[in-house]
C-alpha cells in the first residue's frame, strides 16, 4: 500500500494520513484482544511492519494469535481498492486513528488493564485531556433519573468536567445533553464501528456533540455492528477515561455494573447516586453504597471527594444569606431538595413522612422562601 495522500481536519488543523494510519486501520479488521495487539505491535514496533510482512509471506505468522475470521479480514481489507475505500470513507467523517504513543492518546487509559492498542476518533480528542468523569446507567431509565442526570452534569460541565458516557439511550444520553447545555465537551465511546448509525435514536446528540468540540472513540473497524458481546469489553474504556465513574441507577444484573467492576479493578473512585430506595432503578447503586461506594446527590459532592472543589462556582455577596432555623422534618425536606427536583410522593418515600406532617413542612418551607411548588406537586429549592 503506498502512501494515500488523503487529507482531514482535526479540528482548523489540517491532518494527512499517513501510511502507518492505514496500516494501523487494516489490522484493526483482525478483532484481536487489546493485549495479544499491543504485544504484536510491540514486537514488530509498527502497523506497517506488520502490514508488510504479511504482504510478503503471509498471515502463516498471526495464526497463533488471530483467529480464522479475523486472517480472512486481513487479506481482503489488505487489497488495494479496499485499503483506498477504506481511507476515503474515514476521510468523509473526518475519522482519525491513535496508538499508544501517540501525543492525542488519552492519558488515562494508558495504564489501565488492557487498554486499546489502537483507538479511532472522529471529533477532537483533546477534551479528554483535562478532568473528566464517566456515568453509567440504564437505558430504560426513571424521568428521575435522567432528570437528576441532566442536573448533575450540567454542573458539573459548567466547572469545567467533560462527561464520558456511551450514548446509548436513557441515562447515557441525559449526561451527554447535561454537559453539552454546561458547556463543556463530551465524549462517547461506542460498540461499533465509527461510519456506523447506532444507536439511531440518538444521531442528534451525536452530531451535537461534534458541533461543540466533543469526540466520538472506538477501537473497532469501520462497517463493524454492535452486538451484545463487544459491550462489555467496550466498557472498561469508558471507565478508564475518568478519574471516576457516577452511577446514576441501574438494576443489580447490568452493563453498568459490569463498568463499575472495570473501574475498581483499574483503581477509579465509584460514586453512586442513591436514587428512590425500593424501585429497581435503584437496586445497582444501594448494594455500591453498602460495599463502600462514595454517596453524592449533587455536583459538589463528587467536586470536593475529588479534590476539584476550587472548580466550583463562587457565590456572589447576594448570594451568601443566613438559612432560617428549621426544624429537623424541615431540615431532612430541605437536604433531599439539593438534589434537585421531587414529587411530593418521592419526598414521602424518602422521608418516611406521613403526608400531613410532610405537608406542613412543605408549606413552612414555602413560607420562608427556601422551598416553591412546581406543577405536579412536585418541589425544589428556591
Amino acid at each position: 500500500m503506498e502512501n494515500s495522500g488523503i487529507c482531514f481536519k482535526k479540528g482548523m488543523v489540517g491532518v494527512r494520513y499517513t501510511r502507518e494510519d492505514g496500516c494501523r486501520a487494516w489490522l484493526t479488521y483482525a478483532l484481536m484482544r487489546a493485549d495479544a495487539l499491543n504485544e504484536l505491535l510491540q514486537e514488530f514496533g509498527s502497523a506497517e511492519a506488520i502490514y508488510d510482512r504479511f504482504m510478503t509471506k503471509g498471515g502463516s505468522f498471526l495464526k497463533a494469535r488471530v483467529s480464522e475470521y479475523g486472517l480472512t479480514q486481513l487479506k481482503e481489507q489488505a487489497q488495494r481498492g479496499r485499503m483506498h475505500d477504506m481511507l476515503v470513507q474515514m476521510k468523509r467523517l473526518d475519522i482519525g486513528i491513535l496508538g499508544m504513543q501517540d501525543d492525542g492518546y488519552p492519558d488515562n487509559l494508558r495504564n489501565i488493564p488492557s487498554p486499546p492498542a489502537l483507538l479511532y476518533y472522529r471529533g477532537n480528542p483533546d477534551c479528554l485531556m483535562g478532568k473528566c468523569v464517566a456515568v453509567v446507567g440504564s437505558r430504560k431509565a426513571s424521568p428521575q433519573g435522567t432528570d437528576m442526570t441532566r442536573k448533575i452534569c450540567r454542573e458539573l460541565s459548567a466547572a469545567g468536567v467533560s462527561i464520558v458516557s456511551g450514548l446509548a439511550m436513557g441515562i447515557d444520553a441525559a449526561a451527554h445533553e447535561g454537559c453539552l447545555d454546561g458547556g463543556s465537551p463530551t465524549a462517547a465511546v461506542l460498540g461499533c464501528g465509527l461510519d456506523v448509525d447506532y444507536p439511531v435514536e440518538n444521531l442528534a446528540l451525536r452530531e451535537r456533540m461534534l458541533d461543540n468540540d466533543g469526540v466520538l472513540l472506538s477501537e473497532y473497524p469501520l462497517g463493524f455492528r454492535a452486538n451484545k458481546y463487544v459491550f462489555q469489553v467496550r466498557n472498561r474504556i469508558i471507565s478508564g477515561l475518568g478519574k471516576a465513574v457516577l452511577m446514576m441507577e441501574s438494576r443489580i444484573q447490568s452493563g453498568s455494573m459490569l463498568t463499575v467492576q472495570h473501574a475498581l479493578d483499574q483503581g477509579k473512585e465509584v460514586f453512586a447516586y442513591p436514587g428512590i430506595p425500593g424501585t429497581e432503578w435503584a437496586e445497582g447503586a444501594h448494594q455500591l453504597l453498602r460495599e463502600g461506594a462514595n454517596y453524592f446527590t449533587s455536583a459538589q459532592d463528587i467536586l470536593e471527594d475529588l479534590g476539584w472543589e476550587d472548580d466550583l462556582p463562587r457565590p456572589t455577596t447576594q448570594q451568601v444569606r443566613q438559612l432560617p432555623e428549621m426544624s429537623s422534618d424541615q431540615r431532612a425536606v430541605f437536604a433531599l431538595l439539593s438534589g434537585g427536583e421531587m414529587s411530593f410522593d418521592q419526598l414521602a418515600a424518602q422521608t418516611g413522612l406521613a403526608a400531613p406532617t410532610l405537608t406542613i413542612a412543605l408549606t413552612m418551607l414555602q413560607m420562608t422562601g427556601l422551598v416553591k411548588a412546581l406543577p405536579g406537586k412536585c418541589y425544589c429549592r428556591a
